[in-house]
């Protein structure tokens, strides 16, 4: 009898989890080479004229319920660099990004964006370590700006205020 109730209950869970994917259209991937360089005069991001280039692969998944609603948007990027120049001295740092980022919409205007993993990291050669956003970081946002916090919900790991980021940037390349 036990067996027939074990039983009973696994088919209700296959066939409730086929139900579930019935109803949600089939994800969308997008993957995109990234090969961009952006250029900031004296004053703009540092004292010192700065230019910052992004190369790798940018891979985007974005999953939709029945009715075409943006439901989750995932943002992978698998050998994925970023490189900061001092336009003056010529010195660089890099920094490899991967994600993945994760967008959850919250059915009111808000999203849920959770980052696990590299989200960017300074290394000075013979120096060492000297900032980075590595863990996981949870918040919600305007559905219109997913990656600027309304609410941090969970910080763990090593994250530090976005603002130093520029700070530990500039400090380093000057």
């Amino acid at each position: 009898m036990r067996s027939k109730v074990v039983s009973l209950v696994a088919l209700l869970v296959v066939a409730a989890a086929t139900a579930a994917s019935a109803n949600a259209a089939s994800p969308t991937t997008t993957v995109t080479q990234v090969d961009r360089t952006f250029h900031f005069a004296a004053g703009e991001a540092c004292s010192f004229p700065v230019t910052i280039h992004n190369e790798g692969t940018r891979r985007v998944t974005t999953f939709s319920d029945a009715d075409g609603n943006v439901t989750r948007t995932q943002i992978l990027l698998p050998s994925f660099t970023q490189t900061a120049t001092n336009d003056l001295t010529g010195a660089t740092l890099s920094t490899p990004l991967a994600g993945p980022v994760i967008i959850e919409s919250n059915g009111d205007g808000t999203v849920t964006t959770r980052i696990p993993g590299n989200d960017g990291r300074i290394v000075v050669p013979g120096e060492g370590f000297v900032y980075g956003d590595l863990g996981l970081i949870v918040f919600t946002a305007d559905e219109s700006s997913p990656f600027t916090p309304l609410d941090i919900l969970l910080l763990a790991g090593h994250y530090e205020v976005p603002s130093r980021y520029l700070e530990a940037l500039c400090a380093s390349l000057a």
